[in-house]
């Protein structure tokens, strides 16, 4: 799915930016196919787990893990700010509706004016950004620039075969059936075995899913991508949060995310060391992504003995 993608918007003549968003798309089909499945199916506790779980493994496996495995990983300040404040954002107002302080509605309001420019930004080609200045005077060019720096690879022509853009049904197709299986066979099994929804979603069905992610870390990390690797997290989590929460909760209401508030704290944490890190030292080292681990460690160990 994730080729398919790409190949369309190089085909199509995506900007680089927005060939990341789409690749990052792409690897988190999983969790979103997930999280709305075990929410149509009623387990709407499951459903919010495998989007706030997955964000939590997201940090600590595509960060912190990565980071363990290259040694250090350097992240670009200027990229990292652009993407951690709009991660940020979306996270909050994420947290508000859990909280009830936000409507879906007014969620999704709010988040609006923060995604639309943001895709707006990885949308525009390059040579074309010249003339958006006039209404970007206070912007420093460098930071409107950035989009292009935190992507993934660049393929290396549009004249590559149509057969992965040909394929994308079939790929949704499995994504949605594999998934809809792993939803409803881990339900099974948490009824036989009487397992809390939070480790069925937030643990199991969490990690499981975001290992396409993972896959793509460990290769920004091993090439010394360190602000492709962060731009992958920091997407990834809000694509989560956006289309595996904040959407479903527009049509079965924002009860489906009550409950999860703590978890929510949890992902607060592990986000703000995750940004703070790099943001002040440039580079993620051994000892900041043990650290990120040991945070994700903590939260599993307290979900499993129910501390």
């Amino acid at each position: 799915m994730v080729r398919g993608l790409t190949r369309l918007g190089t085909k199509a003549g995506f900007s680089e930016g927005l060939l990341g968003l789409l690749g990052a798309l792409g690897a988190d089909s999983p969790e979103l196919s997930s999280a709305v499945i075990a929410i149509i199916a009623g387990a709407g506790g499951v459903g919010v787990g495998v989007v706030v779980g997955s964000n939590l493994f997201n940090l600590a496996a595509l960060l912190g893990l990565s980071a363990v495995v290259a040694r250090n990983v350097t992240v670009r300040r200027a990229p990292l700010a652009f993407d951690a404040a709009a991660g940020v954002l979306i996270l909050a107002v994420a947290a508000a509706m859990s909280a009830r302080l936000l409507t879906p509605v007014a969620a999704a309001v709010v988040l609006a004016p923060v995604i639309v420019p943001y895709v707006a930004i990885l949308a525009v080609p390059r040579r074309r950004l010249r003339v958006f200045r006039p209404l970007l005077r206070v912007v420093p060019q460098n930071l409107v620039e950035i989009a292009y720096e935190i992507t993934h690879d660049r393929p290396p022509s549009r004249h590559g075969s149509w057969t992965p853009v040909l394929l994308l049904p079939v790929a949704v197709a499995a994504v949605v059936a594999g998934s809809f299986l792993m939803v409803h066979s881990a339900l099974d099994a948490q009824r036989a075995l009487h397992v809390s929804d939070a480790i069925v979603g937030t643990i199991v069905l969490a990690g499981l899913t975001s290992l396409p992610n993972l896959y793509v870390a460990l290769h920004f990390a091993r090439s010394d991508r360190g602000t492709a690797l962060f731009s992958s997290a920091m997407n990834s989590n809000s694509i989560n949060l956006t289309g595996g929460l904040v959407v479903p909760a527009l049509f079965v209401g924002a009860g489906v995310a009550s409950g999860s508030l703590s978890n929510f704290g949890w992902l607060a944490v592990l986000t703000a060391v995750s940004i703070a890190a790099p943001l002040a030292y440039g580079r993620l080292n051994r000892l900041m992504g043990s650290v990120i681990i040991a945070i994700y460690l903590i939260f599993v160990l307290r979900l499993v003995t129910g501390a």
